[in-house]
């Protein structure tokens, strides 16, 4: 994690950055500010160290210039990309067309070096572990991992606690739990969703931090937006304050005002009595943030 800088106390040989956002700002003072931490991370690998990037951030290249060690690109391709010719492959790892099954689990095309390299298919869902992936394949090439090998690794991996995790089955309801707390995992966890058997995809959030949620609110309300049916718990403070600047009916009436339907409760047990008065057999919960909030699935599911 980024946080306070603290992982320039590493001395890495390997880097993989999955992405740069505008995040930690009680301490970073704008995504400039985080940039510049990234580069003085990436500069901390020696020579014969190896920086895998994905090239889909922007201005990628302000991090990667004049490095000294070796530098991987990934990134997903258009499906109209076919290695002949017709465009240039930007990255050293890509993906594109790409398809998923029933359970929402992804198959691509694997492209090394613009050149098509075989099929693969995941055992979790979501176009962003597809970008996942893509990181993993390169760091196992790099040492020197066959493909075949790490395609029945990626098949066989089916997730992490608090990422996207099935809790358990409350009647024909499925109660999922995951750690999103920032715009860009709340909204890639909520697309994957969609691919996910559901009626209706309800998230039920809680907010991480007074500061966060005051600086990137907009980002918040766009991603949440991404679900049919949204509970907001209060905000969960962890390191901070409540200065009253900002609170979670906020993010409710901003969705309101674009149509969506969405609730505030200030207690579990206000959120628990709701949905169990209101989810229907086939649709999908996820519980969602870096709080506490699991313990509602877990409590719903008498675990």
């Amino acid at each position: 994690c980024e946080y306070t800088n603290s992982f320039l106390k590493f001395f890495p040989t390997d880097e993989i950055i999955l992405n740069i956002d505008a995040d930690h700002l009680d301490f970073f003072k704008d995504l400039d500010d985080i940039r510049h931490s990234f580069r003085m991370y990436a500069e901390r690998l020696p020579e014969k160290g190896i920086l895998i990037i994905n090239g889909e951030i922007p201005n990628v290249s302000e991090i990667t210039h004049d490095l000294p060690c070796e530098v991987k690109l990934y990134g997903l391709l258009p499906d109209e990309y076919d290695g002949i010719g017709r465009m240039a492959c930007p990255f050293h790892y890509a993906a594109n067309h790409v398809t998923f099954d029933e359970l929402g689990r992804p198959t691509y095309d694997l492209w090394i070096d613009g050149q098509f390299a075989d099929k693969v298919t995941l055992g979790v869902i979501g176009i962003h572990n597809v970008s996942n992936s893509l990181a993993a394949i390169a760091e196992g090439a790099h040492h020197g991992i066959d493909l075949a090998t790490m395609k029945r690794a990626l098949l066989s991996f089916t997730g992490t606690e608090r990422r996207f995790e099935k809790k358990g089955m409350l009647g024909g309801i499925t109660v999922i739990d995951d750690y999103a707390h920032h715009p860009t995992e709340v909204k890639a966890t909520l697309k994957a969703a969609k691919s996910y058997p559901h009626n209706n995809i309800w998230v039920v959030f809680q907010p991480h931090t007074y500061t966060r949620t005051i600086a990137l609110r907009p980002e918040f309300v766009d991603a949440l937006s991404h679900a049919d049916k949204i509970v907001l718990a209060d905000i969960y403070a962890a390191r901070e304050v409540n200065t009253g600047e900002i609170s979670s009916k906020d993010l409710r009436d901003d969705l309101t005002k674009l149509g969506k339907e969405a609730y505030h409760f200030p207690t579990f047990e206000e959120i628990e009595k709701f949905l169990l008065k209101n989810l229907i057999d086939g649709d999908l919960l996820i519980t969602m943030g870096a709080g506490d909030i699991v313990n509602v699935g877990n409590h719903l599911l008498g675990k």
